[in-house]
């Protein structure tokens, strides 16, 4: 059966279309998830002071080819705790096709009391479709909610994610294709092979006014993160730091190891991440040599 859509119905025309009609369609070049502004999505959760209420801030999202929009704050109240027991909540925005139903709206979907508390899971079958905007502790006993105990949960794409385009090439696709051409030329190109290991081994050369610039620009770009020394050695100097985007999520941590006899880290080792902030997207290991007075004499980097 052929099926096409959307033009002008007229009298007794067979052209007239469903709300379902338009869902299809959004939903099969949308993915399901929040709508954002430079990556970062509305629909922040947040605890209401001295209150066992979270508030929802405005934002959009895209839940299988419907839209859904919260056009100011929203305060969702949580059920009261058990005495004894914690329980954990999730905030979420839930879809429901239900002909009962047929809305699109935030809720508090509560966790089941417990020693040791787990997360509600989804609901996610033909009719309901949840995505988790944060988690939250409910502590026993209790009359207040903790903003410390709240874990955002937006950028998470297996609970929920930003909104992207499903006709675009994925970044694998490109990548795949980029290694296979690689594989291809390798042993081809106007440098041999081992002319070019030998290159890239050679420390010295790589510290060019090019790679300083670079640098520079990288250092640039990192200040837009928040830093923090995570942890330091006897002397005080620092072993482990972090980047943070805007959202807390980890950006790059760097771990400085393999100290010299003076005490100088000669290995630092970069994890960047991915918006998750737990998703490893690539590892680069800096090896650095210093002199007598702890200057730098070479520095080189490679991609593990």
């Amino acid at each position: 059966m052929e099926r096409y859509l959307f033009f002008n119905s007229g009298v007794g025309d067979p052209r007239t279309y469903e709300a379902s009609h338009f869902a299809d369609y959004f939903g099969s070049v949308l993915s399901t998830g929040l709508l954002h502004t430079d990556n970062i999505p509305g629909m922040s959760v947040s605890v209401e002071t001295s209150t066992l209420n979270t508030i929802v801030s405005l934002g959009k999202a895209v839940m299988k080819g419907r839209l859904y929009e919260n056009t100011s704050d929203l305060t969702l109240p949580h059920d009261i705790p058990e005495v004894d027991l914690d329980r954990i909540d999730r905030v979420i925005l839930r879809l429901n096709l239900s002909n009962s139903e047929r809305n699109i709206k935030l809720m508090v979907l509560s966790g089941s009391p417990s020693a040791t508390p787990i997360e509600p899971v989804l609901v996610r079958d033909n009719f309901i479709h949840d995505i988790s905007l944060a988690q939250i502790l409910v502590r026993a006993n209790t009359v207040q909610l903790l903003q410390t105990d709240l874990v955002d949960e937006r950028l998470d794409e297996t609970l929920a994610g930003l909104v992207y385009s499903l006709i675009s090439i994925p970044t694998s696709q490109f990548q795949a294709e980029w290694d296979a051409f690689m594989a291809s030329v390798q042993d081809d190109g106007f440098t041999p092979l081992t002319t070019f290991n030998a290159h890239k081994a050679d420390d010295v050369r790589h510290v060019t006014a090019n790679e300083r610039t670079k640098w520079n620009g990288y250092e640039s770009e990192l200040s837009d993160y928040n830093f923090s020394v995570v942890t330091t050695d006897v002397d005080g100097k620092p072993t482990q730091t972090r980047y943070k985007r805007i959202d807390n999520t980890i950006y790059l941590q760097a771990d400085a190891t393999n100290p010299d006899v003076n005490g100088n880290y000669q290995t630092i080792t970069e994890k960047y991440y991915d918006i998750n902030g737990t998703t490893l997207l690539q590892t680069v290991t800096w090896t650095i040599t210093y002199n007598g007075d702890g200057l730098i004499i070479t520095r080189s980097w490679a991609v593990v």
